[in-house]
């Protein structure tokens, strides 16, 4: 490992976290929570020096420093700073904890409100602690001391100080996708279409390797995704033969054949077949069929065990050499060497990339300085310059994407040539990508440089990037807005600038770093953030604050216990770590020493360690393995904001304290097994947070009612509720408070099919009534529902913006239907076990379903009739119609005006002997079970009724 020497350039700016330091003091004195006391004059006497802090650090923060003595004094005062927000930790512990302990006590007695003010809480909780005061007093020498240093590191700094920076050794990269956006094309056309051509030509023997070489940022992936999805390429292969892998520095050789197995044979099953079992299946597919194959991203000199690496990267290319002669493979690498492993598998053309020349360069400056196409009437003053910056980037493609957002919408010549005087463009890559850091508000650079915790080729997940930045103050509050909110704001904008790549795959998208984005990311975090790897030693770690454990040596498990300071420990998810029962006991002793941990994430198989002493703790991350935890796991958490419970592979249930959901500040929980309260009952929790779903079930002991659904104030997305035949009363269904959750955009309302009824339908009616939603919702499921009249609320001047309904009824007739066609954005209507006799003008109220898209009957026992809309223009955009269980229905409405309507489906209605008229648009028209001289006419192709459907290209007829 590299040492984190103190002559490594300050890149982690530490004026951001000032300031949160600055704003959460201020926020204690204003609120009076120390009154007059001792304590009070030390917090002000805190706020007056770190202001002073501040305006210096926000000085050094704009410069670089490479001289030891001056890295050492930026230490001492962000060991200061940090100590500071420690303290401050402390006080907003104790304030969560007295608050939280209240709320519990209160919830368990059905207390309305607090008693104490918040300023009573902390003040009995804080005021008159000896061991406080002494903090406070420590912590202001502590304060006297950096500021002292900030005056002297501010005399010793050049204002023009060279900035020499010593590169990182580490080599990373990202995961690839063959997608592109086309916009950003620019320049390689003759790369393109020589690449084309020999792809094209005819040719016999082995396949075309077609190596693709060059330093990072030159655009070789780019070259290969244009490439790829060429369109006079789609009639050369077959859509399932292009196949598109990411090789990278560590790859996996068994992944990677199922990957190509599973593009060449979608039924071919890879589950527990042996590397050489899906080799030999690979070998035979490749002998017959044409392939088009890309492996971006091939690495090989830079491994310590080229041996391993070249034995595994030679078994997984063997099979390549009987591919048929028509196929071809393109390789992007960096290194000469990966093109002599290939030269025995096939004929070998090369593609060498150098940088863009000065007008593509210039196209594409002009595509980033513009925000794509909207160039301005007149751009001549600025091309010469435009060009020059260029060819100071050495026609980079990556340095321009990076460099032109500094440019956007300006058009002063004064201000491009700047730009092209900037120092930092007469260095290499790396200088020009640490200037565009530079550049960034601090905020951004704390949360850029914290994404150099996770490994090369892995997928950031946003939201909970969003929340670890959070956990750690780097999101700074803002009026009106969410703190996520906010989060994801950042996570945008670093995307906008080109730090953060989207890339899609399989319709989805995923975030990654360029691997020179997350080599500047480990540049700049140096002596903060490290990722501690196979092979590595312990030494000169002292200083940093986040680490991330990617090695399976579980030696470094007891070493770092000494870290002591560590505000983020992660184990990445795809690490199997611990396998005996030792290792999980150093754990438990690693974590009981972490007192200044915010973020905690850990994947492995064993029960989560007791972190009961991690008192700061915002953000915890664990896997389900167990089905019990510690009681006292939770209990002293009391500034946890977010809590990820993943999947596990033992149990099916996880038991948690009812006091974790009475946590004031807890926000978000995410997990996809059932969890069980310790008061009984059991609310299965689906991503519980403002941007997730839960799932609720009422109990029939009463120990767990729709009144504690005050316990989740946070849901928003979908709520389910079941087992509603155990709400006891209209009074009891009301203290659910559905009305006030407006982030709730899907409301699932159940009934339990094998329950006993034990009450009358005026009473189903009447909870149902009670569980008025907020007029927010989109999705309405009612599920055997066994009253027999549907809500007042469900009408569209309320519920405005449905847009899909459900109903399920359980075993009483209706008399009539909700007047769904006046509601103007609803799209899919589903009816079951709905007992009516007759769909008529109650069904259509006074509309003519507008938008309804799909439409479907079923189950409905005693449905007679459904008779056609009286108004002109309706089902406007009606796509799908299925009737199917209706064995009593004999009358169909005409349908020949549904004039978009492409499928319709009759099933099991024995009694309709006609067809209605339909229309031209109609695709498809299956039926099952319908009455048998309908059937007969239409199975001869002949009579009145065949004439009907003739039209249609595809009538099916089923056999009963």
């Amino acid at each position: 490992m590299a040492e984190i020497s103190a002559a490594t350039a300050v890149g982690w700016v530490v004026s951001p976290v000032i300031k949160m330091v600055i704003e959460k003091t201020t926020s204690f004195i204003q609120k009076k929570y120390f009154g007059k006391s001792d304590i009070e004059d030390g917090m002000k006497k805190m706020k007056t020096t770190l202001l002073e802090i501040l305006s210096t650090m926000a000085i050094v923060d704009q410069h670089r420093i490479v001289d030891p003595n001056q890295v050492l004094l930026v230490r001492q005062i962000k060991d200061a700073i940090y100590d500071t927000e420690d303290c401050m930790a402390d006080f907003d512990y104790e304030l969560a904890k007295k608050k939280n302990e209240k709320l519990l006590a209160e919830k368990k007695n059905k207390v309305g409100c607090v008693a104490a003010s918040c300023s009573r809480v902390i003040h009995q909780a804080i005021d008159g602690y000896s061991s406080v005061k002494k903090t406070l007093t420590e912590v202001n020498k502590s304060l006297d001391q950096a500021k002292a240093s900030a005056k002297t590191l501010l005399e010793l700094m050049n204002a023009n100080f060279p900035g020499n920076m010593q590169l990182p050794e580490q080599e990373n990269q990202s995961m690839t996708s063959s997608l592109l956006s086309e916009k950003l094309i620019v320049g390689r056309e003759n790369e393109r279409e020589l690449m084309i051509k020999w792809i094209l030509e005819e040719k016999s023997g082995p396949p075309t390797i077609i190596p693709i070489l060059g330093q990072g940022g030159l655009g070789k992936t780019t070259l290969a995704q244009i490439v790829f999805n060429d369109p006079r390429l789609n009639g050369h292969f077959e859509s399932n033969k292009k196949m598109w892998l990411t090789i990278s520095d560590n790859f996996d050789k068994f992944e990677l054949t199922k990957q190509m197995l599973k593009y060449l044979c979608e039924n071919f099953s890879t589950k527990d077949a042996t590397f050489d079992m899906l080799q030999r299946k690979l070998q035979t597919e490749l002998v017959t069929k044409k392939i088009l194959l890309v492996l971006d991203d091939v690495w090989y000199g830079k491994h310590d065990n080229k041996y391993r690496y070249e034995k595994n990267w030679l078994e997984f290319i063997a099979p390549l050499s009987n591919a048929n002669a028509g196929s071809t493979i393109i390789v992007t690498t960096r290194e000469e060497v990966v093109v002599d492993t290939l030269k025995s598998w096939g004929s070998i053309r090369k593609i060498f990339l150098g940088g863009l020349d000065g007008g593509d360069g210039w196209s594409l400056l002009k595509l980033m300085a513009f925000d794509g196409e909207n160039y301005p009437d007149n751009l001549q003053h600025l091309e010469t310059i435009g060009k020059k910056i260029v060819n100071k980037l050495k026609g980079l493609p990556l340095a321009i994407r990076v460099v032109g957002p500094r440019l956007r919408s300006k058009l002063d010549k004064e201000e491009w040539e700047s730009v092209l005087e900037d120092n930092s463009l007469d260095n290499d890559i790396m200088e020009v990508l640490q200037r565009s850091y530079e550049h960034l508000p601090g905020h951004l650079q704390l949360c850029f440089a914290y994404c150099s915790l996770f490994p090369k080729d892995y997928y950031l997940k946003r939201d909970r990037l969003v929340h670890m930045w959070i956990a750690h103050g780097f999101v700074l509050p803002k009026a009106g807005k969410k703190l996520e909110d906010v989060g994801k704001s950042y996570f945008s904008e670093l995307i906008a600038r080109s730090f953060i790549q989207v890339i899609k795959r399989n319709n989805k998208e995923y975030y990654v770093m360029h691997d020179l984005m997350n080599e500047l990311a480990c540049h700049v975090s140096k002596g903060e953030c490290y990722i501690l790897k196979e092979g590595d030693t312990l030494e000169n770690l002292g200083s940093v604050k986040h680490l991330s454990v990617c090695t399976t040596e579980t030696d470094h498990l007891v070493n770092i216990r000494g870290l002591d300071k560590l505000r983020t420990l992660i184990f990445p998810s795809y690490l199997d770590f611990f396998d005996a029962r030792d290792e999980f006991e150093v754990m438990g002793e690693v974590l009981i020493k972490m007192k200044k941990i915010r973020v905690l994430d850990i994947n492995y198989e064993f029960p989560l360690p007791n972190i009961g002493e991690c008192k700061l703790l915002h953000y915890l991350s664990f896997r389900n393995d167990m089905n019990e935890l510690a009681p006292d796991t939770f209990s002293k958490l009391h500034l946890l904001t977010v809590l990820f419970i993943r999947k596990g592979s033992i149990s099916e249930d996880l038991a948690l304290p009812e006091s974790i959901f009475c946590k004031s500040r807890l926000e978000f929980i995410d997990t996809s097994k059932s969890i069980q309260m310790e008061l009984g009952g059991r609310v299965q929790l689906h991503s519980v947070w403002r941007g997730g779903s839960a799932s609720f079930d009422v109990d029939k002991k009463k120990r767990w009612e729709l009144g504690h659904l005050q316990y989740f104030d946070n849901i928003k997305g979908i709520l389910t509720i079941s087992e509603l035949q155990n709400v006891a009363s209209r009074e009891k269904a009301t203290e659910a408070q559905l009305g006030s959750r407006e982030h709730v955009t899907e409301l699932q309302l159940y009934w339990s099919w094998k329950s006993r009824v034990v009450k009358s339908n005026i009473e189903h009616n009447e909870i149902l009534e009670a569980l008025k939603p907020h007029p927010n919702i989109e999705w309405l499921r009612i599920g055997n529902y066994p009253g027999d009249k549907f809500p007042s609320w469900l009408e569209p001047n309320y519920l405005s913006r449905m847009k899909h309904i459900y109903l399920q009824g359980s075993r009483s007739r209706f008399q009539i239907l909700p007047a769904l066609g006046q509601f103007s954005q609803l799209k899919t209507v589903a009816i079951n076990f709905i007992h009516t006799v007759k769909i008529g003008d109650e069904f259509y109220g006074n509309g003519v379903f507008p938008s309804l898209e799909n439409l479907r009957f079923r189950d409905m026992i005693s449905l007679k009739e459904w008779s056609s809309p009286s108004r002109a223009g309706s089902f406007p955009k009606l796509l799908d119609l299925s009737l199917i269980d209706c064995p009593d229905l004999s009358c169909l409405p005409e349908m020949e005006s549904f004039y978009s309507l492409k499928e319709v489906i009759f099933e099991n209605c024995p009694k309709i002997r006609s067809l209605p008229k339909l229309p031209v648009s109609l695709e498809r028209l299956t039926i099952k079970r319908l009455h048998p001289d309908l059937e007969e006419q239409l199975r001869n192709k002949n009579g009145p009724e065949w004439e009907k459907v003739a039209a249609v290209s595809r009538v099916e007829l089923h056999e009963s």
